[in-house]
């Protein structure tokens, strides 16, 4: 099978990027042909004028030629869309389509059912725009926090929903679990067109089979210090003031004499490994707090090198995770994990067996 796979890459590198990159060099190695076609959120600084994005948001006339033209020279059998906001634009859609080819689009993040992506706001769930048109997010600048940049995704939402883009130029939706399956079903996509498939990571040093290790969670003192780690981008709704709070309470325990935790908190190290916009005021949250460190962005081979020394996994999440990668190759390198009750991270982990859940927002 032929498979032309289409992307928009990130500025930061995040978990889609990876799914992306993972899932062509898997199809391949089952003997696939995969057709690469890839834009860069980059390029949003080469291009001037916020009128000629917001256009091109609506509809990018040149990612509709490249598309049309893509199929014509490559022949594929299915079109395989992961990011195409906002440059390259729902016309890659609507070109597939023009050529009588398939289209599978999966389902990373909310976006089509809320201008941040996250069904997220003011440090918490927010669901006043599920299964209607996002209004609210328009006023209150739920997109990067700017009226011009809220209004371009919202223009983009109304226009395609108008035009039934979303009901009739998209064959099959992937959501990543259950339970994004079911929220994309309450915003209004077809449910009987949504199929969950969720996202694979390859085993750990290319083998077969991965041998875990015990999911208990002893941390006492051994040759090292035990590391838990936290992984991702340092923004809001990722949580990591939450581990910050949890770990000051943990610290607090710890320095009481006898100590009422057995966590053995004096023995054990927190690393962050992640950038964000909320860097500098996790450092200083962090003040004081004995064993944090933060490492910054990391590249993907060191970031899972960190994994694969760490004892614990920590995915504070205040918000509802279509999946969460990082649960996901953790337990490739037989890292348990601590994830919230709620979201798709939820399912990913087996309360007591291979990590542990704790109740969303509670440090």
């Amino acid at each position: 099978m032929t498979i032309l796979v289409v992307h928009e890459r990130y500025r930061q590198r995040g978990g889609e990027d990876s799914v992306f990159e993972g899932e062509c060099d898997m199809l391949e190695g089952a003997g696939h042909r995969v057709v690469r076609l890839v834009a860069s959120n980059d390029d949003l600084d080469e291009r001037r004028g916020r009128f000629g994005l917001f256009l091109r948001t609506l509809w990018s006339r040149s990612s509709y030629r490249l598309v049309r033209e893509t199929i014509r020279r490559e022949k594929p059998d299915v079109v395989h869309v992961h990011n195409f906001f906002p440059l390259l634009s729902p016309a890659v859609h609507w070109a597939a389509a023009a050529e009588g080819v398939p289209v599978v689009q999966t389902l990373h993040n909310y976006r089509l059912a809320c201008l941040n992506g996250y069904l997220f706001r003011d440090g918490a769930v927010c669901e006043r725009c599920l299964g209607r048109m996002p209004w609210r997010g328009l006023r209150r600048r739920c997109y990067r926090d700017s009226l011009a940049a809220s209004f371009a995704l919202f223009a983009m939402l109304a226009l395609h929903r108008a035009l039934g883009t979303w009901r009739r130029k998209v064959d099959r939706y992937v959501a990543l679990t259950p339970f994004a399956k079911a929220k994309f079903v309450a915003a209004g996509l077809p449910e009987g067109k949504i199929v969950v498939k969720p996202n694979a990571v390859a085993a750990a040093g290319g083998g077969d089979r991965v041998v875990p290790r015990p999911t208990s969670c002893d941390l006492r003192p051994a040759a090292r210090a035990p590391r838990v780690l936290f992984l991702g981008r340092l923004s809001p709704e990722k949580g990591a003031d939450l581990l910050l709070d949890a770990w000051r309470l943990i610290s607090d325990e710890a320095t009481a004499d006898p100590p009422p935790s057995a966590f053995g908190i004096r023995h054990c190290e927190l690393i962050l490994a992640g950038d964000g916009p909320e860097r500098a005021a996790l450092e200083k949250r962090a003040a004081g707090l004995r064993g944090v460190r933060f490492l910054g962005a990391l590249p993907h081979e060191e970031a899972m090198g960190r994994l694969a020394e760490a004892d614990l996994l920590v995915v504070p999440s205040r918000s509802y995770e279509t999946f969460g990668l990082t649960i996901l190759e953790a337990a490739a390198r037989g890292v348990p994990a601590v994830v919230a009750d709620a979201g798709g991270q939820a399912g990913l982990v087996q309360n007591g067996e291979t990590g542990r859940h704790f109740q969303m927002g509670s440090a």
